[in-house]
């Protein structure tokens, strides 16, 4: 628990840094604000099971909502997102749960040719159930890591992997071809 909270704090930290060095007074260049809505799908990484398109269609595992991006290069990027995500139960009904997520990522704008952009980002992602009753516990924190394209500055594109909890990294990539893990392919507007 003291080494999430460690990690938080230090993103947290690290933005802060970030933005008093991001800001400039001159008129020429204001702070940069961007936000708007943002949908995807959440998919299984499992790389011997893939879904094909039908099997997608079938599975309505997706999520919408909002982001607000602080920072013209390094940024942070809070969002929240309704998500619905449906699995098999033991009798093969099809079992419907919905979640509240509230990512904060700290993301990095590393190509910029005006066109298109590159970006890496990584971060925490809070998950609630619905069908509970809020309590924010540190159980139900997860981590993200993603890159994505963003296109005239106006769509941005993103794919993220949300990393196992209890799981070095190390054995997270090595077992990741066999076990897989959530990937997060999302696409937004900037407004």
């Amino acid at each position: 628990m003291k080494t999430k909270l460690s990690i938080l704090l230090f993103f947290a930290a690290c933005s802060l840094m970030a933005f008093s060095q991001n800001y400039d007074n001159s008129d020429s260049d204001k702070f940069y604000l961007k936000f708007g809505p943002k949908f995807g799908l959440n998919l299984n990484a499992d790389l011997n099971n893939m879904p094909n398109m039908n099997q997608l269609a079938a599975q309505g595992n997706y999520q919408l909502g909002g982001f607000l991006q602080m920072g013209r290069k390094l940024y942070l990027q809070p969002e929240f997102h309704y998500a619905v995500q449906k699995s098999q139960g033991d009798n093969e009904e099809v079992i419907t749960d919905e979640f509240y997520k509230i990512p904060v990522h700290i993301g990095l704008k590393f190509f910029d040719i005006g066109l298109l952009s590159l970006h890496i980002s990584g971060g925490a992602m809070y998950t609630h159930n619905t069908k509970e009753n809020f309590s924010f516990s540190v159980d139900k924190l997860e981590y993200q890591l993603g890159a994505g394209v963003d296109i005239f500055d106006f769509i941005t594109t993103d794919i993220r992997y949300t990393l196992r909890k209890g799981r070095t990294l190390a054995e997270q990539i090595s077992d990741f071809q066999e076990n897989g893990g959530i990937i997060n392919l999302t696409v937004g507007l900037k407004l």
